[in-house]
């Protein structure tokens, strides 16, 4: 069996970590006008460009580009604080995680109607973009919509 490497979750085996007790990681997640979050948290789910992610304590320190799409935060108290997130950056490094965005709304904040109305809007839109610059943004604000709706239509 191979090794973990150094700061991976896992050095020893599953049992070892659990009875060393939970770490927890620090998570903050700021907008350009307010910090939108800011606490301990045992996991956390974050969009990348290929899809879902998670980091976990003692990930490895990284720094990614993330898109948009349903940032959870697994809390202390076994409940979880959800976003929908766009236009993110992430770094991870000794179990503090710092997700800089440029939107996000909490789940309990997002209205359906809306979202809806706005992704019908972009659809139409994308089928004649004015050029190459307009069709990126909308395929951009399409991501868009759609995180806040999926975030909507999760059970969790």
């Amino acid at each position: 069996m191979g090794e973990h490497p150094p700061g991976s979750m896992r050095t020893t085996n599953v049992a070892e970590e659990l009875a060393r007790g939970q770490v927890n990681l620090h998570v903050t997640v700021v907008g350009p006008q307010r910090q939108i979050f800011a606490g301990d948290a045992h996991w956390v789910t974050l969009p990348g460009a290929d899809g879902q992610f998670g980091v976990w304590p003692r990930h490895v320190a990284m720094v990614a580009a993330l898109g948009s799409g349903p940032l959870r935060i697994g809390l202390p108290d076994h409940s979880r604080a959800e976003f929908a997130v766009r236009g993110a950056f992430l770094s991870v490094a000794n179990n503090v995680v710092t997700i800089l965005v440029d939107q996000a709304v909490a789940k309990d904040e997002i209205v359906e109607a809306d979202a809806r109305r706005e992704l019908e809007e972009t659809v139409a839109a994308l089928a004649h973009p004015g050029d190459d610059a307009e069709f990126i943004q909308l395929l951009d604000r399409r991501a868009w919509c759609q995180a806040r709706l999926k975030l909507l239509a999760s059970n969790s």
